[in-house]
């Protein structure tokens, strides 16, 4: 497994859950965002969190570091973002955890994206890049209570052999989630979908569901 992870995107609550579950797997972490100043100020706070150092700088910062970069940027952010990072970004391995959600205060729906996906769209925005798509359905309020563990399944899409043999590494970099082969990345729609109904179920319940896929 690559050793320096870049987040692009890094300082929400996604990146940061991430990011701290990825140092205490012994990762090295890059956690990129607009500014600088955002970026290494997330990273210090991830770092006092998981007792351990993480690097924090701008999201092209974030890009030029990581081995594997990790998207857990907005998607309203992301058109802007990638067009900007795709020759810095080259020819890396992508893993995009983004979702396009929208939120109001009666329910959470998805954005129409003409790609199909937010992760198609990446791959458009990316055309040099290897990309996979993972993480859509783990709570980030689970990734960052780090007194207990993340249970679940990660569903994984992509046509890079190697760009989702990367992102089942990471899953299994996390204590407790499992990564299975969810097909072709056009499948992410699905996964990124299934989001919004886990949201609005946390609304309804009060709680923070996950995904487990039985029979595998």
């Amino acid at each position: 497994m690559a050793k320096t992870i870049g987040l692009i995107g890094g300082t929400g609550a996604e990146g940061r859950g991430l990011a701290a579950r990825f140092a205490l797997a012994g990762l090295d972490v890059v956690v990129g965002s607009r500014t600088a100043e955002r970026g290494r100020d997330a990273a210090r706070a991830v770092g006092e969190l998981v007792g351990g150092s993480l690097r924090g700088g701008t999201n092209r910062e974030a890009a030029q570091a990581g081995e594997i970069l990790v998207l857990t940027l907005p998607y309203a952010g992301q058109q802007e973002t990638l067009a900007d990072l795709a020759e810095a970004i080259g020819e890396r391995i992508v893993v995009t955890a983004v979702v396009p959600l929208r939120f109001t205060r009666a329910r959470v729906t998805m954005a129409a994206v003409e790609a199909g996906s937010a992760a198609e769209e990446a791959r458009d925005l990316l055309p040099r890049a290897r990309l996979a798509g993972a993480f859509h359905n783990v709570s980030a309020r689970d990734l960052l209570d780090l007194s207990r563990p993340v249970e679940g399944d990660v569903v994984v899409c992509g046509e890079d052999e190697a760009a989702k043999e990367a992102a089942i590494e990471l899953v299994a970099a996390i204590a407790d989630l499992r990564g299975l082969d969810g097909g072709p990345l056009a499948n992410c729609r699905y996964v990124e979908g299934l989001t919004a109904l886990l949201v609005n179920l946390n609304r309804i319940y009060k709680a923070e569901t996950h995904v487990r896929i039985v029979g595998v």
